[in-house]
């Protein structure tokens, strides 16, 4: 799947968590989604960081979640602004997102024998690359692009269409720090 889809399904699994569309959770959330395509900007400092290998396998996960909780408590802290959510909390909420991650890639298709080491969830207990045509070996590109072509334009629908248009929830409001941390009635 590509970027936007990753970063828009965490903002709907943290909608879908109860977190108003205005709250930090959800913009954190779409960060943690997109997060281990972070791999591919990290590759230009390190060939250890290779698209789709390390980042994503549910070990990545875990180790990016830790990585982007602690981040963004040091951030908090310096920005003297009192904890809201806990460490435990914040890695949770990661977590949860990038496995939504790792989740829309295993609709990803397998290529060639370059793909052999991408996509390998389970490693390193188990190496088996995870796609679309491994799982399902009956499986085309043809189904692979409409999968993601659906999916897109479903969460599209889902986020712009209901959300926006039918219920008047602006989905841009999660990067107004205003309210991210309110305690009104009503803000989660």
């Amino acid at each position: 799947m590509n970027s936007p889809v990753h970063f828009c399904t965490g903002y709907l699994a943290g909608r879908a968590l109860g977190y108003g569309e205005h709250r930090f959770e959800v913009l954190y959330m779409s960060v943690a989604a997109y997060s281990p395509d972070l791999d591919s900007r990290l590759r230009s400092i390190s060939p250890f960081f290779s698209h789709g290998v390390w980042t994503h396998t549910i070990a990545g996960v875990v180790v990016m979640s830790l990585v982007l909780a602690a981040i963004t408590m040091l951030a908090l802290t310096l920005f003297k602004r009192p904890a809201p959510l806990s460490f435990r909390r914040l890695f949770v909420l990661a977590a949860f997102g990038g496995m939504t991650h790792l989740l829309l890639d295993a609709f990803t298709f397998y290529y060639s024998e370059a793909d052999a080491t991408h996509h390998m969830y389970f490693w390193p207990v188990w190496n088996f690359p995870w796609h679309i045509n491994t799982m399902f070996p009956e499986a085309t590109f043809r189904l692979r692009v409409w999968v993601e072509v659906v999916y897109s334009v479903s969460v599209a629908t889902i986020i712009l269409m209901y959300q926006w248009l039918c219920r008047g929830q602006n989905p841009c409001r999660m990067f107004d720090p205003r309210r991210w941390f309110a305690s009104e009635p009503g803000a989660q």
